[in-house]
């Protein structure tokens, strides 16, 4: 194989669960959604009950309720449903999707497929991939997505089993059990870090390979704005995972330490997030929600800034908030000692996690401008780590390997 055939998904398909910028293409799937039900029509609505009529019975409405549960569920499927509050499309594993694939991957004469989920889309890619020869690679991304709550498993079991089918249970979260089900199914396994890696290594997953997630990076880096404030730009979406409240009361108590106007922090918000409302609330003077923001914004965001802040702990594996801010020549305040990827130059850990300890390092930044400039210095050096050629250079030989197992 000389080179990679990238191939899309039919023009008509959403968007696959997990896909890394499926956020930023769901304003145009959920149009099309509109369209769709538009298309069919208004909804047939009751028959109005006629005067002096009885109500039905409540043990016959609910049994009628009941009957009609599954084949609603099944339509709304069909039909294109949305997961709540992440309004990612629900695409179900079925007949029809594997043979539009087929006939795509087909006609686009596709060398090996490279998944990059676990649910409808990539299992249906998988069994189609495996229908025609061809070598699978699966780059996890995940392992740790935040647990289901206890109570709720059965229903997400039973919600991701409609999906993608039904996978064996190798861990106490269903989300898991199918990274799993599929690093296990797939030729050539890649993690974006080195952490997940050794994690899915003790799980049993055969060799995943460390990989890290690329970046066009568009312009070359431009200097530092100057060193009057401390500019910091945080980029990812409003939800707990990602520890946004945590930096801003941070921001808070860096700025009641510092003179005034020494630091100004630009948050910036890309997706709508859970969480907005109450960020909103608490963001003070000098912090600047910005919503979403497409790639070219994010760049404008962190040119104008002297670094990134990323303040998950536990939930990334080698998130693209690096990869984007050391592409643009950023260094990366951060809070989670695994993250290795592109920081062992351009990372300024906290010592501590907490609010307090985010703060602690902005102070010192702040009063410090050598230190930003340093991290700076080590993004630059460091960019090529995440740059596209790299990645393809190290990915093809991967997919070599994965063909020579997929004939085997």
């Amino acid at each position: 194989m000389t080179g990679i055939s990238r191939a899309a998904l039919p023009r008509d398909t959403p968007a696959p669960v997990g896909f890394r910028h499926a956020h930023r293409d769901r304003p145009r799937l959920l149009a099309r959604l509109d369209r769709r039900r538009a298309a069919r029509g208004p909804e047939r609505g009751r028959r109005p009950r006629r005067r002096g009529s009885r109500r039905p019975a409540r043990r016959t409405a609910t049994r009628r309720a009941a009957g009609r549960a599954p084949a609603r569920r099944r339509r709304a499927l069909d039909d294109g449903a949305t997961a709540p509050r992440a309004r990612l499309p629900l695409v179900r594993d079925d007949e029809g999707l594997r043979g539009r694939l087929l006939r795509h991957l087909r006609a686009a004469r596709v060398d090996a497929v490279h998944l990059h989920s676990e649910f409808g889309h990539a299992r249906a890619a998988l069994h189609t991939a495996r229908a025609l020869g061809l070598p699978v690679a699966h780059t996890v991304h995940t392992a740790y997505w935040p647990a289901v709550p206890g109570p709720l498993r059965p229903i997400a079991r039973d919600l991701l089993a409609r999906l993608a089918g039904p996978v064996p249970r190798r861990t106490g979260s269903p989300l898991l059990d199918h990274t799993l089900d599929v690093a296990s199914a797939a030729d050539v396994v890649v993690s974006p870090s080195a952490h997940q890696a050794a994690d899915l290594a003790r799980l049993g997953v055969r060799e995943p390979a460390v990989q890290p997630n690329c970046d066009s990076g568009g312009a070359p880096p431009v200097p530092l704005p100057p060193a009057d404030r401390l500019r910091v730009a945080w980029v990812g979406r409003c939800v707990p995972e990602k520890r946004l409240l945590a930096f801003l009361r941070a921001v808070r108590i860096a700025r009641s330490r510092l003179p005034e106007d020494r630091l100004a922090v630009a948050v910036a918000i890309a997706g709508d997030g859970v969480l907005l409302p109450v960020a909103r609330r608490l963001a003070g003077p000098g912090t600047v929600l910005l919503g979403r923001l497409d790639p070219a914004g994010v760049r404008r965001l962190l040119d104008a800034s002297h670094l990134g802040a990323l303040t998950s702990l536990g939930f990334d594996n080698q998130p693209m908030s690096v990869v984007e801010a050391v592409r643009a020549g950023r260094g990366v305040l951060h809070t989670d000692p695994r993250l290795q990827e592109g920081l062992e130059a351009a990372g300024l850990l906290t010592a501590s996690p907490d609010p307090d300890g985010i703060a602690d390092l902005l102070v010192e930044l702040a009063l410090d401008p050598a230190r930003v400039r340093a991290a700076a210095d080590g993004a630059r050096a460091t960019a090529g780590l995440f740059a596209p050629e790299a990645h393809v250079e190290r990915l093809l030989p991967l997919l070599a390997g994965g063909r020579a197992a997929a004939a085997a």
